[in-house]
């Protein structure tokens, strides 16, 4: 709950902060240099999060970066100055990296891979709601950016008090030798691949569509209506899709979940959907219903891989938890900057295709991949296998397999 908290303010400043800079007159560069600014301090919260977690304890840095993000928020508003704002950015999202760092490695040092994929589902359900939420909020409250701000550092403020006054027992934090990122690579590269192919997709996804609908035509509300098909369709699909993933192998997942974004984007690439959009009113309303539906499936598709991409990493035992959750949310995070950026570095050789041409090569690629690791695992798991009854199965990273203890002589 505190996480979600935490995600309620962090949706809800995504969509505030550009009505603000507005607000006092900001061009559109400028507003994308104070996004870059936090995209870069998220990456920095990855990279020295770890440290930090594990000198002082989950329930420390959660309070301390939580805390923090609620005085920048306090500072935010008493100025105007861009540059100003773009160093308050950076530094908040850094405390957002390392606030959600912790919660992802309190949750998976904590649960059994039995249950793995719904406790996760469950918790990107509840983000996934407060994020539908925030926007609610936001258009309560958007006349009134300045009370806006006090209100997301109060939810801040519960956060820590909620987090705080938990009777849960953190998990213990250790001094653990350094875990580099080809390490990580060569125990799960499909879960590597996976979080930089998730983050590259959804926020292309959630980039694209509205710019498309706009340049078609399309009105406000109808393109939020859309992107809330987005958002529905991961709430749908999040629960079967990790509870799925708790009794197969979660790189099957991972397959499945990647070939059918690939198939809907390369149906977006040979037919344009938007192709005689001004024929008539009827056409266009059945348009935009199967476009709404196939908006439902991305989304139920597209925003549930990176919680099964990580159940997928700690099958294997990382050494640490901290250094695992903070690796792969780093990870997502550069492929959240990658995808829209590849596509505005793209798009004037290749045109309008840009985006559907680069999610279908990301999807595809990691299908490709995901199949050839589970190719390279059974030829394992087959030259492994002796003729005696004794199997050893513990090394593989299917979620329910066992070792299967030897028969008892006599």
């Amino acid at each position: 709950m505190a996480s979600a908290l935490a995600q309620l303010a962090s949706s809800a400043l995504m969509t505030t902060l550009p009505l603000r800079i507005a607000g006092v007159g900001g061009s559109a560069s400028e507003a994308g240099f104070i996004a870059a600014a936090y995209s870069l301090g998220f990456m920095a919260g990855c990279m020295r999060g770890v440290r930090m977690i594990n000198r002082i304890g989950h329930i420390r840095a959660f309070a301390g970066a939580a805390g923090l993000t609620a005085l920048l928020l306090l500072l935010f508003k008493n100025t105007e100055s861009i540059i100003l704002w773009s160093a308050l950015r950076f530094f908040m999202g850094a405390a957002f990296a390392v606030l959600f760092a912790t919660s992802d490695a309190w949750l998976n040092e904590t649960i059994k891979d039995e249950v793995r994929g719904r406790v996760l589902s469950a918790n990107s359900i509840l983000i996934g709601a407060m994020a539908i939420l925030s926007q609610i909020f936001v258009a309560q409250f958007s006349e009134v950016p300045l009370q806006m701000m006090e209100l997301l550092s109060a939810v801040l403020l519960a956060a820590v008090v909620m987090l705080c006054m938990t009777h849960s027992v953190p998990p213990r934090t250790y001094k653990s030798k350094r875990i580099k990122l080809k390490d990580i690579w060569a125990q799960s590269p499909v879960a590597v691949l996976g979080s930089f192919c998730s983050g590259a997709i959804v926020t292309s996804l959630l980039t694209i569509v509205p710019f498309s609908l706009s340049k078609a035509g399309v009105g406000g509300s109808t393109t939020a209506l859309m992107i809330a098909m987005l958002y529905i369709g991961r709430l749908l699909f999040q629960w079967p899709i990790g509870s799925l993933s708790d009794r197969i192998d979660r790189r099957w997942i991972i397959l499945g979940s990647s070939l059918l974004i690939t198939t809907i984007m390369l149906t977006f690439l040979v037919a344009d959907p938007f192709a005689g959009w001004n024929s008539g009113f009827l056409k266009n309303y059945q348009l935009l219903a199967i476009l709404g539906v196939v908006l439902l499936f991305l989304g139920g598709l597209s925003f549930p891989l990176q919680s099964i991409c990580v159940a997928h990493a700690f099958e294997r035992k990382p050494e640490s938890s901290v250094a695992l959750s903070t690796y792969l949310l780093f990870i997502w995070a550069v492929g959240s900057v990658s995808g829209p950026t590849a596509i505005s570095v793209i798009s004037p050789l290749l045109g309008s295709k840009t985006p559907d041409i680069l999610l279908s090569t990301l999807s595809g690629s990691l299908a490709l991949f995901t199949a050839y690791r589970l190719y390279v695992s059974k030829l394992q798991f087959v030259r492994r296998a002796s003729p005696r009854r004794s199997v050893m199965m513990s090394a593989l990273a299917y979620a329910g397999y066992r070792r299967i203890a030897p028969p008892k002589e006599g």
